[in-house]
């Protein structure tokens, strides 16, 4: 199937992905260039976006009736991979490739079972051009999910602001007594995040919320941030090591999420 080839794409992108790799943020005119590109996103048109995006370095592929923009990881402007299907819904977010461990295998099958959703995911390891004095994670150009001016975070504010929720995947190393922990991050508590909440419980993982895991809910997330100032939902997913490690725990997690859009998807109409 094309979309099972776009994946490995993308599989074999991520592993090119090196905390020394090269980064840097966009300047002058590839700022509107990147706001063109999530306004042709935001339509579903592939052919607006294949345009758009080939003067910031994304290449595409073609696969059936999906298309993938991928920057190059050995390139400053090692920015993006997007898959996009039909007009999406929703957007699933892989903000950490390779520090993440497998984050966008789980990303990618849920846009897999569904042409409504788009992938976006960040083009570089979190600290790929950071300086060496860098001691925060806010002082890492290329960690997405606290930079406002990472063309990840503008393409996602562009389309929070056309009113599309987003499911944001991020790993954390296991703990013993939870296997994922769920937040809404800065934005308020949606359907979507009950929905999805309870899918998880549903499949038997033992899912974390509040004040205890206070570290992996994500307040400061820039996109939950820019969720919150739209009133659009926000769903912060931290899995653990081991579920990210097991293709089956993976893929039983793409198809809870998959139940869980429609459910709140449906409720939204």
């Amino acid at each position: 199937m094309g979309g099972t080839e776009l994946a490995r794409q993308v599989a074999r992108l991520v592993r090119r992905m090196h905390r020394d790799g090269p980064y840097r943020l966009p300047r002058g005119p590839e700022i509107a260039a990147l706001d063109a590109l999530a306004d042709a996103l935001a339509r579903g048109d592939g052919d607006a976006a294949v345009a758009t995006g080939a003067p910031l370095g994304l290449a595409a592929t073609r696969a059936g009736d999906r298309v993938l923009l991928a920057s190059d990881p050995g390139d400053e402007r090692a920015w993006l991979a997007v898959v996009l299907g039909s007009a999406p819904a929703a957007v699933v977010e892989v903000p950490h490739p390779n520090a993440d461990l497998a984050t966008e295998h789980v990303g990618l099958a849920l846009a897999g079972r569904r042409a409504d959703v788009l992938y976006l995911q960040s083009g570089a390891h979190r600290v790929a051009g950071a300086p060496p004095e860098a001691r925060d994670r806010v002082e890492c150009p290329a960690d997405v999910s606290s930079r406002e001016d990472a063309p990840f975070s503008r393409v996602a504010e562009v389309l929070v602001r056309r009113g599309l929720p987003q499911i944001q995947l991020h790993g954390f190393a296991d703990r013993g007594d939870v296997d994922v922990v769920l937040s809404p991050g800065a934005a308020a508590p949606s359907a979507l995040l009950a929905a999805v909440r309870d899918r998880l419980v549903d499949l038997g993982e033992r899912v974390g919320e509040g004040e205890r895991w206070e570290d992996l809910l994500g307040r400061r997330n820039v996109q939950g941030r820019a969720a919150a100032r739209a009133g659009t939902a926000f769903v912060h997913l931290e899995l653990s090591r081991s579920l990210r490690r097991d293709a089956d725990r993976r893929d039983a997690v793409a198809a809870a999420l998959d139940k869980a859009l429609d459910k709140a998807l449906e409720e939204s109409r």
